[in-house]
């Protein structure tokens, strides 16, 4: 009851800095995206003080600005993802849109617009986007970006979206298992997770976030939208490290419920035999999760609850007693047993471990002003061994 009311009363605090902070908010790191262009009339000459509106397809957030000198407009803070809808208009003038925009994360995407004067009555002009050829100027960086459905289709035994990070051709997997950028040892990577930083400050884990040694997760994988491996990039945004920067985001719901469920089981009988013919030692391996998404209140308000639980029995895998040193370990343990029944000494030789996790992520995403959003997230994870 304690953990859940200042799990509560944190929320309460949070939502009472976000409403008195009046004006835009953002995360430490880019977590979003950006859109820029010019708009112009026939011949060339700017459109100034036209209206640019952006609009999210899946979730009904608007954004709106007006155009400045020289007919230029630029927005910062798009939250990547969409189809995008994305007009341009100005008094006397037909309005101009384009359909079926899909931003990144990180990206900066450009497009300008040439309006019609409305002489006459004309047809609605459609563009269907085009996604942005790889070498741009709005690239800050040698940098690769991992989408939703490659971390959906990609397999994976530990379900870590940190797993996918060696597809990028800048990183190599090290002897240890962690990821080196660049050629940079892996504990000076920076792993961000919607802006926080999500690192293992003490080194112990090869995969960089807290409680690696035991397999932990920052988040479920269900949870993460997409994230960029960037190396050595020149945003002055970015840094706060040495080697490279995994900068990840998580979903959000939309105006359309959706729910998922998995399951996935691992043991001994799934493992061929070595080359000597020799079988895997017994283990167990089960995996369980599934999320949620939705509108609360649709085009205002949207939530998204994801789930991942873990329970494993793997055979210890560290120093044991030699077998000449049985008998004295038997002996102790007698002699405790006689001495304090209340004490389990337990045996000597091979045993299992557990290594159950479980992490649960939900977040609530709203609509603040006109060009603002609001979101409130909270992670949860546990891991023992």
């Amino acid at each position: 009851m304690t953990t859940w009311f200042r799990r509560a009363a944190a929320w309460a605090i949070a939502a009472t800095l976000a409403v008195l902070a009046a004006g835009p908010l953002s995360a430490q790191g880019v977590t979003s995206a950006a859109v820029s262009g010019r708009v112009t009339q026939a011949g060339g000459q700017p459109v100034e003080g036209a209206t640019v509106i952006i609009i999210n397809t899946s979730t009904g957030q608007r954004f709106q600005i007006q155009t400045r000198a020289g007919g230029r407009y630029s927005l910062e803070n798009v939250p990547p993802g969409g189809p995008y809808t994305i007009s341009a208009r100005g008094v006397g003038f037909q309005p101009n849109n384009l359909s079926g925009v899909q931003l990144n994360l990180g990206q900066r995407f450009t497009h300008d617009f040439e309006l019609t004067q409305a002489v006459v009555q004309v047809q609605e002009l459609t563009i269907n986007a085009a996604v942005d050829p790889l070498i741009n100027k709005g690239r800050t960086g040698a940098a690769s970006t991992i989408s939703d459905s490659a971390i959906a289709n990609l397999p994976t035994i530990s379900r870590n979206f940190t797993d996918f990070v060696v597809t990028s051709p800048q990183v190599v997997a090290t002897p240890n298992g962690g990821p080196s950028i660049g050629g940079s040892n892996n504990r000076f990577n920076n792993i961000q997770v919607d802006g926080g930083v999500n690192n293992d400050l003490f080194g112990l884990g090869a995969s960089g976030v807290p409680g690696g040694q035991v397999s932990a997760r920052p988040v479920p994988l269900d949870a993460v939208k997409e994230f960029q491996v960037l190396v050595s990039p020149f945003d002055v945004r970015q840094g706060g490290f040495t080697g490279g920067l995994v900068n990840a985001i998580t979903k959000s719901g939309t105006n359309d419920f959706h729910w998922d469920a998995w399951l996935s089981l691992q043991n001994q009988g799934l493992v061929g035999n070595d080359s000597s013919g020799k079988g895997a030692n017994t283990f167990s391996t089960t995996m369980f999760g599934g999320s949620i998404s939705g509108p609360i209140v649709k085009n205002k308000a949207q939530f998204f609850v994801s789930a991942d639980i873990q329970k494993k029995t793997l055979p210890y895998a560290g120093a044991l007693l030699n077998a000449g040193k049985n008998g004295d370990a038997l002996a102790v343990a007698d002699t405790l047993a006689a001495r304090y029944p209340a004490l389990t000494a337990g045996s000597p030789g091979t045993f299992n471990e557990n290594n159950p996790g479980t992490n649960i992520f939900a977040k609530v995403t709203a609509q603040a002003g006109q060009n603002g959003q609001i979101e409130f997230s909270d992670n949860y994870g546990k891991t023992t061994d």
